[in-house]
């Protein structure tokens, strides 16, 4: 299959991912589909900005990208903060996991 310049393609995880992700915009506009990379030091910068319930979100969105628990994201915290629909996310994630 050729790929027409400026197209790319993503793998079927990484697919998944950028779905999960993409209602997440403020959260979503540190990664790059192009080069299926994360901006982390851009990502880190706006920790400071974001609400609690957008850090709880982007520390679980850079963990399942990275395929690390760094920062790790605490249960009890998130499920104290997160509203139904966000914890749906990583509930969903949780029963069935992949990494992208």
């Amino acid at each position: 299959m050729t790929v027409r310049p400026g197209h790319f393609q993503l793998t079927p995880e990484q697919r998944r991912f950028r779905d999960l992700l993409l209602p997440y915009a403020t959260v979503a506009r540190y990664w790059d589909w192009e080069t299926r990379s994360c901006d982390e030091a851009g990502l880190d910068e706006a920790m400071g900005i974001f609400s609690h319930g957008e850090k709880i979100m982007a520390t679980f969105f850079r963990n399942v990208w990275t395929g690390r628990d760094l920062p790790p994201l605490g249960l009890i915290d998130t499920v104290n903060t997160l509203d139904s629909d966000d914890l749906a996310v990583i509930i969903g994630w949780m029963r069935d996991p992949f990494f992208p």
